[in-house]
């Protein structure tokens, strides 16, 4: 059982470019390595990475889906430029399980390559989750006010 090298890109504060630069690296990263499997996955509700990387229909299956027992096969699409994208979800309901439960459960997918999460501008359960499951966590700084609240970000790390 193989197991994704997880980037988070993660910051409390919104606009500070979060979903651009998990999307721009998803696509770089498949450049760079075209025989590497890249997944994205995003918490947010804006859709962004679905518009990104759509190629068809919707998918039934979404990062919802993902949470609860579903495989990859049944949540990961193959999108543009080769990456491959868990759809977005409406409303997310955190599950009954801690956070650093998300580790466990993405390491248990059988996903090869990269994974990375793109996550809301708020510390809530998927965020700190997705930090916690992360080998890799990018925050985007964009002024003093999210250079602030990354030290919430930090804390979440490196208290676990």
């Amino acid at each position: 059982m193989s197991r994704p090298f997880i980037i988070t890109v993660a910051s409390e504060k919104g606009g500070v470019g979060k979903t651009t630069i998990a999307t721009n690296l998803a696509v770089y990263l498949k450049a760079l390595h075209e025989d590497l499997p890249v997944t994205i996955a995003s918490f947010d509700n804006h859709f962004s990475v679905d518009q990104m990387f759509a190629l068809g229909p919707r998918p039934e299956c979404n990062v919802a889906a993902l949470l609860f027992d579903r495989l990859p096969a049944e949540v990961v699409t193959l999108g543009q430029y080769g990456v491959q994208y868990v759809a977005s979800a409406q409303r997310l309901e955190p599950p009954s399980r801690p956070p650093a439960w998300l580790k466990q459960r993405l390491a248990a997918l059988d996903l090869d390559g990269i994974l990375i999460l793109d996550t809301r501008p708020i510390l809530d359960w998927f965020t700190e989750a997705a930090l916690l499951a992360a080998d890799l966590v990018l925050v985007p700084i964009k002024d003093r006010a999210a250079l602030i609240n990354a030290q919430s970000l930090s804390r979440v790390v490196t208290d676990d």
